[in-house]
């Protein structure tokens, strides 16, 4: 039997306690008030009436602010929530990384919460017997084998999650961000590791805040929005609905309740070409925000030292803008930075350790900027 994942009308209520607003009159009257004013019982609607279905070959982006359901409908796609209303049917085997620290015991040794969390995914102990020596490899902990838990770091913890979520490939997986944990060494056999999990799976549901990302893995999106499907559709479009619906709430007002911008929005672009005239550096290339907004600072990085553009221009990018679906072109740019005595050419910058950061104004720029390969190899001869 082919994977499948079908919602039909999905509706998920919550009960939540909520206390009447009062002015706070003393000590006496607050305790007054929790005596014999209790919380009153409400359902809230987390999510409302949606529907899709996935079949084999469907990678599907969830979009949303924060707030907007995203993490609570992969909980219920994983039956963590049952559902109060509507269907949902899957077939096939799946695999939700929402939590891989779940059924993890700081008191048990590491090679008994490898039992503890593989019962906790589904899978029996004679599996897990076999998985053991391959888990601790991949978690670079087999000298932990017999230490508790409690013991490790958190990145070892985390280590030793993601080696035992990822040991069984799934028909269906489900992911709340990227995952990713350790140092650089595991980050890359992390990541690895994942695109290999991805690849294999018939069904992916993703869920991110990461444009860039979504663009690179998905086919198809919907947008989700207080809790309802707004939008459904393949990725260009449900990237460019997103971007919009984001504008607009920029534009009402109402971007600073919950959006993603509350934490700072992720910057990313790349820098296409470089040069040097007259003591400053051209840069040319593109940038955008996760929320499909232009930057609009710029600096280079030299041996540790921040160089801040003079001026930038702005350039189109229709390319840039139907590839992420963005609501502007205007996220290209010719950026001019003046540079120290002693870089008059590509050749001196390239003995230096140089990055191209952005950030939301020039004063402000933290986000390095991916170099194109035609870059580097102008800049690696001299290193």
């Amino acid at each position: 039997m082919g994977a499948r994942v079908r919602v039909e009308h999905l509706t998920l209520d919550v009960p939540a306690y909520l206390q009447r607003e009062r002015a706070a009159t003393g000590w006496a009257g607050l305790f007054l008030g929790a005596a014999f004013d209790p919380p009153k019982r409400r359902l809230l609607r987390l999510l409302d009436d949606i529907s899709f279905e996935l079949r084999e070959g469907d990678r599907l982006a969830i979009l949303g602010r924060n707030g907007a359901g995203k993490s609570t409908l992969l909980r219920v796609l994983n039956r963590v929530y049952q559902p109060s209303s509507g269907s949902l049917s899957i077939d096939g085997s799946c695999q939700a990384l929402l939590n891989i620290s779940l059924g993890f015991n700081g008191e048990a040794t590491v090679r008994e919460n490898i039992y503890l969390r593989g019962i906790a995914m589904g899978l029996d102990a004679a599996f897990l017997r076999d998985q053991i020596p391959q888990i601790l490899e991949f978690s670079g902990l087999r000298e932990k084998v017999n230490h508790r838990l409690r013991t490790l770091s958190t990145g070892q913890k985390m280590r030793l999650g993601f080696a035992i979520s990822t040991s069984v490939q799934h028909d269906i997986i489900m992911m709340d961000e990227w995952v990713g944990a350790g140092d650089a060494d595991f980050m890359r056999k992390a990541k690895e590791r994942m695109q290999s999990r991805v690849g294999g799976s018939k069904i992916v549901v993703l869920a991110s805040h990461s444009t860039g990302l979504l663009r690179d893995i998905c086919n198809r999106g919907i947008v989700i929005e207080r809790g309802r499907l707004v939008h459904s559709g393949d990725i260009t479009s449900s990237l460019k609905f997103y971007h919009d619906l984001l504008a607009r709430l920029r534009s009402d007002g109402e971007a600073s309740l919950d959006m993603p911008a509350s934490r700072g929005a992720q910057i990313f672009g790349a820098v296409e070409a470089i040069s040097i005239e007259g003591g400053q550096c051209m840069v040319r290339g593109w940038f955008v925000d996760t929320e499909g907004a232009v930057p609009s600072g710029l600096s280079l990085q030299l041996d540790g030292q921040r160089h801040v553009m003079s001026a930038i221009e702005r350039v189109r990018r229709p390319d840039v803008m139907r590839h992420f679906g963005l609501g502007t072109d205007e996220c290209g740019f010719l950026a001019t930075i003046p540079l120290p005595a002693g870089f008059t050419t590509l050749e001196a910058l390239g003995t230096a350790e140089a990055s191209i950061l952005a950030g939301e104004t020039a004063d402000y720029t933290h986000a390095p900027l991916r170099i194109a390969a035609v870059v580097a190899a102008q800049l690696r001869p001299a290193r």
